[in-house]
């Protein structure tokens, strides 16, 4: 069994020689005759520096915590989660559609695992929790794709959608409520909400400890942006990539990776527990991605009698799948799982019987064939020679994404990929399950998703907005619930200043710290600021998020301030705004909805009151708080550490696990992106997880990672970049064999 070193190391796979190397920088290199043969080796990469992240996230995703990790009530929860999404067992359907080629890729992968398991066996830490490992499987890899579509992704969609839920249950005041995501509720009835306050079971918001839970990556955000040889200093397309992903975590989330199949030659970043890379670039095509708020998750409102659900006057059978969760310390936990046409049944799983009554059903389109499409890509992507065949290739993904790719010819490209349902209505509200007229009318196809190839203006960008830049009168509605434009109105402004950039000027943009959002909101406040401290400071503001900076912590006070002030009153508790507001992602990613209402003065809002009295009385607030104390930096408050992803901060920071503090520079509007907040007793952010910029007339890449290679903590891999990262500095990497 080989281990990977600076020096080649050769191992053989079906008769096909393999060479791996670790190269200066500490990322793997694999050089291989053929596809099969590199999903081997790249398998043992992932295991040699990512093993305990590769085997945690089955462990989760099967629902097996409780059986083998931790046997508590918190654990309990999350395996009963992961049995009703079923992302292990729905795989069987993906299984039986793949194309063979795809199959054997996939099983090269799980072999290369599987080799490692039985040369080298388990890491230390499943050696120590006593923890039995079972092969790795083809399915186990379709399962981590159906993981990354849902977790922190479509699961975004579901927690807007139980918001919207939860708030028409305890009585909002729905024309207010409408008017917050006009146009998408204008549909919504008094008999729906009636309907709603008749659940028999209501979960509210999706459990805090599945959504963030330390196992599993979260997907939240991004920005892409990539310009055409016309606004290039070098006559080539160059390509920006940093997908905005939870890092206060260790290891990091990506695993990078130069991968040579035959005469082709990638780099970029793979996924332990998938072959292939999936962002980055090859020798002639640039493609990476931003998560794209494509809703694909739906709820109806279900009439259930004897566990069966109503359907055009007719009670009908539901499936029932019974689920036994082994545990460790406490007795197997049995219960049942209802699906019908419509999805899965949301029902108290710790009630041996179904109740008549109303219930809730979550439909997500890729619970059935979620991973097929993203399988398929993932095996013809290596392929790809130029936008149009790489688009063709991406468009079959099932993850809700924003592709910008560009190729060796000069071509831009944009391709919306996910699994989008053909619905009546917007999906935002839940509609009644009986009438079929309210059913999914199955999915678009994938020449109906967005697609955009050269632009006159010479670029893309996108930052998890809302495409209407590239959508026509005839394009379906696949996002109603977007992030704000203002990352991306920045991004296009920037673009749009100069005739023609260079590889240094666009990473630059990488560390743009400055507000648009800021800039929108100061143009009301100044005229209300005076002579004290605050006003002084906020004064001075230059709207950038940086560590040094105290007008953005004046800023944030004031503006959540001003939340309150809109929302509390005849809307929302004080108690419960503050969950919204700092303890659920709804802010974070839906904020705009909530800025539009005050920017626009919305007289459902302002009746009592104008939107300069709550100014007014939002910088009173900040100016009374901080009157007689000092006014910290940005930095100063935005302080977390990178833990460990199984211990979790609960080992003395002597032993090295966690790294930190770090302070964490941004803003949910600005190119660097800053999230950072608390759910469950737990910090979570999201932030550039990585920087990728490349030029297409050269070979090389220009990156940064959130952490480090290696999982391993005595490794000296284990957090190598982060201080690069932090500091905006890049390493090269070379397509070149090194």
């Amino acid at each position: 069994m080989i281990k990977i070193s600076n020096k080649p190391q050769s191992i053989t796979y079906k008769n096909h020689q393999i060479q791996i190397k670790r190269r200066k920088s500490g990322i793997t290199e694999v050089t291989a005759k053929d596809k099969n043969s590199s999903a081997f080796a790249q398998a043992l990469c992932h295991c040699e520096d990512r093993f305990m992240q590769l085997f945690l996230l089955r462990i989760i995703g099967r629902g097996r915590i409780c059986e083998l990790l931790k046997d508590d009530d918190e654990s309990l929860k999350i395996d009963i989660f992961m049995r009703q999404m079923n992302f292990y067992g729905a795989t069987h359907e993906d299984m039986n559609q793949l194309p063979k080629e795809v199959l054997d890729y996939f099983q090269a992968y799980a072999d290369g695992v599987n080799y490692h398991l039985e040369k080298r066996g388990k890491s230390w830490e499943f050696k120590f929790l006593n923890v039995h490992l079972d092969p790795w499987s083809i399915q186990d890899s379709l399962m981590v794709i159906k993981i990354m579509s849902f977790i922190g992704l479509a699961q975004t969609q579901g927690d807007a959608e139980k918001f919207i839920i939860q708030s028409l249950r305890e009585g909002v005041e729905i024309e207010k409520f409408k008017s917050l995501f006009t146009p998408h509720l204008d549909g919504l009835t008094e008999d729906i909400v009636k309907d709603l306050k008749k659940l028999k079971y209501f979960e509210g918001l999706i459990p805090d400890e599945i959504k963030f839970n330390q196992f599993l990556p979260k997907m939240m955000a991004s920005n892409n942006w990539i310009v055409a040889p016309s606004k290039s200093e070098t006559g080539s397309v160059i390509a920006c990539n940093d997908p905005h992903l939870e890092v206060n975590r260790l290891p990091a989330i990506w695993y990078e990776q130069v991968v040579h199949i035959g005469e082709r030659n990638i780099q970029g970043v793979s996924m332990p527990g998938l072959p292939g890379i999936i962002m980055g670039r090859s020798d002639k095509v640039s493609f990476g991605f931003t998560y794209g708020f494509m809703d694909m998750v739906d709820y109806f409102i279900e009439e259930i009698t004897g566990e069966r659900c109503l359907r055009d006057g007719e009670y009908c059978e539901q499936s029932i799948r019974e689920e036994v969760i082994l545990r460790k310390k406490s007795s197997d936990f049995k219960f049942k799982i209802y699906e019908n046409d419509c999805g899965i049944l949301e029902s108290n799983p710790f009630s041996e019987e179904l109740e008549d009554g109303y219930y809730l059903t979550r439909a997500w389109s890729a619970h059935h064939l979620g991973a097929k499409g993203s399988a398929i890509a993932l095996y013809e992507m290596i392929e790809c020679d130029d936008v149009y065949t790489m688009k063709e290739a991406l468009s079959k993904i099932s993850i809700s994404c924003n592709w910008l790719l560009g190729d060796s010819l000069g071509n831009i490209a944009y391709q919306q990929s996910g699994m989008a349902p053909k619905r009546n209505s917007s999906g935002l509200y839940p509609l009644r399950a009986s009438d079929p007229l309210n059913h999914w009318q199955d999915l678009l196809e994938t020449q109906d998703l967005l697609s955009v190839i050269n632009p006159e203006k010479g670029f893309l960008a996108t930052a998890n907005n809302d495409l209407c830049d590239f959508a026509n009168e005839s394009s379906p509605l696949t996002i109603n619930l977007p992030m704000g434009p203002y990352r991306v109105d920045r991004i296009n402004h920037l673009l749009s200043e100069k005739e023609k950039f260079s590889l240094e000027a666009l990473k630059n943009m990488q560390s743009d710290l400055y507000s648009i959002q800021g800039h929108y909101f100061m143009e009301e406040l100044r005229a209300l600021l005076s002579s004290d401290k605050v006003s002084k400071e906020l004064d001075q503001w230059d709207l950038c998020y940086d560590r040094n900076s105290r007008g953005a912590t004046l800023f944030e006070d004031f503006y959540f301030n001003l939340l309150e002030e809109v929302f509390t009153k005849d809307f929302y508790p004080t108690d419960a705004w503050k969950f919204i507001a700092n303890r659920s992602s709804i802010l974070v990613d839906f904020y705009h909805f909530f800025d539009q209402i005050i920017i626009t003065e919305n007289p459902l809002w302002f009746k009592e009151r104008s939107k300069m009295d709550c100014f007014r009385n939002a910088l009173a607030k900040t100016q009374k708080k901080y009157s007689r104390k000092d006014i910290p930096s940005w930095g100063e408050l935005r302080r977390v550490k990178m833990n460990n992803i199984l211990f979790d901060g609960k080992l003395p920071s002597i032993l090295g696990f966690d790294y930190g503090p770090i302070s964490i520079e941004g803003s949910r509007a600005t190119i660097v992106q800053g999230a950072l907040y608390e759910s469950h007793g737990r910090v979570s952010t999201f932030c550039p997880s990585m920087r990728f910029v490349t030029d297409l007339s050269t070979r090389e890449s220009h990156t940064v990672l959130a952490g480090g290679v290696s999982d391993r903590r005595f490794s000296k891999l284990y957090t190598s970049e982060v201080e690069d990262w932090l500091n905006f500095r890049y390493k090269v990497e070379s397509l070149e064999r090194e």
